[in-house]
């Protein structure tokens, strides 16, 4: 019997078959080989924060992570940490210091599972840093017969599962390449949007990390620039604005209101351009759009489907209530993104097809597509939003 199924803003519903709890390697094995027995597609969800249609599944089985969690291990001498696919990333940070490691970068979301994460290129923000799929070294990948595989062992199985979408199989672990730990100063500040926009490339290049939001209301940014610090933590009592702390206590911040999104990585170089043609429609014609607009940089990288592939990037994010309607206002701005060759995050809203993926990532989405035929030749861990856009 089918059941209810939503993703975390409840936003995007689907019913599928089932929605089965997994807490072992075996758990995953077993259900994995039922689902092919029955013919039925496969999704794998772990906190369900994808914005896109990307986990959901009408017809057969979702599996849900939660329960695949465990002690990470940790390589010291290779500087790495295997993580158990369902370990939220709001409890990787302690252990990992307590190892002496931070992760190299992480978003300002943290509840998220590092297998999702992952599946769908997360990133941070960060002038010379690149998106959380770079630090992948490894993946346990459960295939539709069954079967278990590790990603290194074959080079391009690897590339694929750095941002795989869940496309090849039932990821249940992932191997991080990992920082020596380090501690952030936090500094935040609120300010008109003109002079930050003037000196943004100097805001940039000040510290490791910088980013802000844009509030179309009072035409201000709220900023923020992360430093690196020798530490101990400090809570610097008199400032509200500012701090010291262990990094994967800097990084998050709550995002507790529900809502929808849209994300387009375009050229660094064309950042301030694009946000200020997103400023301006937002000041003129979706006047009644309250949220923010989110503005980062990313490293370039070598992925095949990563946002930031073969080129410096600035992302912007563009955000809705999901009790308002959100789909003319982020047409609008798609149309913007694309004219400066953006690339739609895979996690979040978008209305492109295959052919815009293909014009965006040429031979690298063409890779990524042979690979996963290879591993999944039956589509067994494709829903019709993937089928559309890989097949």
């Amino acid at each position: 019997m089918a059941v209810d199924f939503a993703n975390w803003s409840g936003l995007i519903r689907s019913r599928p078959a089932e929605v089965r709890p997994v807490a072992t390697l075996d758990e995953v094995v077993a259900a994995v080989q039922e689902a092919s027995a029955n013919s039925w597609p496969v999704r794998v969800a772990g906190s369900k924060h994808s914005h896109s249609p990307v986990l959901h599944n009408d017809d057969g089985l979702v599996l849900l992570t939660d329960g695949l969690v465990g002690e990470l291990t940790i390589d010291a001498g290779a500087g790495t940490a295997q993580i158990p696919a369902g370990m939220k990333l709001s409890a990787v940070g302690a252990p990992l210091w307590d190892a002496g490691f931070s992760l190299v970068n992480q978003g300002d979301v943290d509840v998220q599972s590092i297998a999702g994460l992952v599946g769908t290129g997360v990133h941070g923000t960060g002038r010379q840093l690149q998106s959380m799929s770079e630090a992948v070294v490894d993946a346990t990948i459960v295939l539709a017969d069954g079967s278990v595989v590790s990603a290194a062992a074959d080079p391009d199985v690897l590339e694929a599962a750095r941002l795989n979408l869940g496309a090849l199989g039932v990821i249940t672990d992932v191997t991080l390449a990992l920082a020596p730990a380090y501690h952030l100063h936090e500094t935040k500040w609120r300010e008109a949007v003109d002079p930050v926009m003037e000196r943004i490339d100097e805001l940039i290049a000040a510290t490791r990390h910088f980013e802000f939001f844009w509030y179309p209301g009072d035409d201000s940014v709220r900023a923020k620039s992360l430093a690196l610090h020798p530490g101990p933590p400090d809570p610097m009592p008199e400032s509200e604005w500012e701090y010291v702390d262990r990094a994967h206590i800097v990084f998050p911040s709550q995002r507790a209101v529900e809502h929808t999104e849209m994300e387009y990585s375009v050229p660094r170089a064309d950042g301030p351009e694009c946000f200020a043609q997103i400023r301006a429609l937002m000041q003129t014609t979706f006047t009644h759009i309250e949220w923010p607009v989110e503005y980062r940089t990313v490293a370039s990288d070598t992925s095949w489907i990563g946002n930031a592939s073969g080129r410096e990037t600035v992302s912007i994010s563009v955000h809705q209530t999901i009790a308002e309607p959100h789909e003319e206002f982020f047409r609008a701005c798609e149309e913007i993104f694309l004219s400066f060759d953006g690339r739609p995050h895979w996690g979040k809203r978008h209305y492109r097809s295959r052919s815009d993926f293909e014009a965006m990532y040429g031979e690298g989405f063409t890779k990524f597509c042979q690979v996963r035929a290879r591993l999944d030749p039956e589509g067994r861990f494709l829903n019709p939003h993937l089928t559309s856009l890989l097949t």
